[in-house]
């Protein structure tokens, strides 16, 4: 069975100065559409200026139009933000400091390495700085919108803030939506509507292929399946209702065995998962899950015992390695991850599926990187 992980790298982009800010909150109704256009073709933006930005937890943020500091705070947006600026790092001069050490096991190590040789990590996931982060001189701070403790006390710099969506929020926390709406908002921080349209596009195109092939397999053919998110002396802990798993599952249109009896990220007991035994077990991967495929497979598993699960048995337990992030969480290769999910999922409907290919042209086509045969077999671990 094929295993791919994802390894987002970038959509190329270089920031210049701002000729024209579009947004998409900002249009004037009192204009006509030829005059707004006209108004959008002609005007410089004042570098020096400022536009409004509604993010994702509802707020009304002036900002910059001219941004050249960023500070990140505790939300998985870094692949994201590369793919927005063409495999690379640009102005961010601090992010979660526990970040760090999971981009060692990524590929971003070797797109940017400028996040590595950075000194500028300045908080570890739960100690919040502010006092660091100010000393940072940051234009923009992008933070978690559903992290409520640390929005009161980064927008207490009064430094602006931009909330961006995970799980927890009003909308749907699909990963395939969800970094589309990051790419969203990055458009409007940075002033450049409809940027990133194209890109979006590719993906669709590749996400409805995918869900046309799931929708020609007999329901009967339609298996259960569950994600372990964490394992930690000997308590798992399942992606529940509400989180990225869920929807993942939704959309490979399987049994979710955990969806009706676990609320987001729960921790069970080893009975429970007996209870569910689900035909496939996908496992989260590094940065969030230590055990790997071999260890559940064979036994491994200190304090736990999969070995009765139907999953098991039959050797359908896959789990991913970190690529540009955790590969379950909103990225940029979303597409990508769709489609290996559902090449493990479906392996003989989607025997002559090009996932191959699919990878090397996205990755050549939108973040102009080669991907070669030898790192594709490393990504796909044959």
């Amino acid at each position: 069975m094929k295993k791919f992980v994802a390894a987002s790298l970038a959509v190329c982009m270089s920031l210049t100065p701002f000729t024209v800010y579009a947004g998409k909150n900002d249009a004037k109704n009192s204009k006509t559409e030829t005059e707004v256009e006209s108004t959008e073709a002609e005007t410089e933006y004042d570098e020096n200026g400022t536009h409004t930005v509604v993010d994702h937890a509802g707020n009304t943020v002036e900002v910059p139009n001219h941004i050249t500091r960023v500070v990140i705070d505790q939300i998985p947006i870094l692949s994201t933000y590369m793919s927005y600026f063409g495999g690379s790092a640009p102005y961010i001069v601090g992010y979660c400091g526990s970040f760090k050490d999971t981009i060692t096991k990524t590929v971003l190590k070797d797109i940017a390495p400028e996040l590595m040789e950075s000194a500028d990590t300045v908080y570890a996931q739960s100690d919040l700085n502010i006092e660091e982060i100010m000393n940072l001189k940051p234009d923009v701070i992008l933070y978690n919108a559903g992290n409520t403790a640390h929005a009161e006390i980064l927008q207490s710099s009064s430094i602006p803030c931009i909330g961006f969506a995970t799980v927890g929020a009003d909308t749907a926390a699909d990963p395939l939506e969800r970094y589309q709406q990051w790419l969203d908002l990055l458009e409007d921080v940075f002033g450049e509507d409809g940027k990133m349209d194209d890109f979006k596009k590719a993906g669709n195109e590749i996400i409805e292929d995918v869900e046309d092939r799931i929708a020609e397999i007999p329901e009967d053919e339609h298996p259960s399946a569950m994600i372990l998110w964490k394992y930690s002396d000997g308590v798992p802990q399942v992606s529940g209702n509400g989180t990225f798993g869920t929807y993942w599952l939704q959309h490979l249109g399987v049994t979710d065995v955990v969806v009706d009896e676990a609320q987001g990220f729960t921790q069970v007991d080893m009975e429970q998962v007996y209870s569910w035994n689900p035909d496939i077990l996908f496992l989260d991967g590094p940065g969030l899950l230590s055990l790997t495929t071999e260890d559940v497979l064979e036994n491994k598993v200190e304090g736990a015992d999969f070995s009765t699960l139907t999953a098991v048995q039959n050797g359908r337990v896959y789990d991913t390695t970190l690529g540009m992030w955790n590969w379950f969480t909103p990225n940029p290769d979303a597409p990508l991850v769709f489609a290996w999910l559902a090449c493990n999922t479906y392996p003989d409907a989607f025997a002559d599926y090009p996932l191959e290919d699919t990878i090397k042209e996205y990755y050549k086509d939108w973040y102009d990187y080669e991907v070669t045969d030898e790192y594709l077999e490393e990504m796909l671990q044959y």
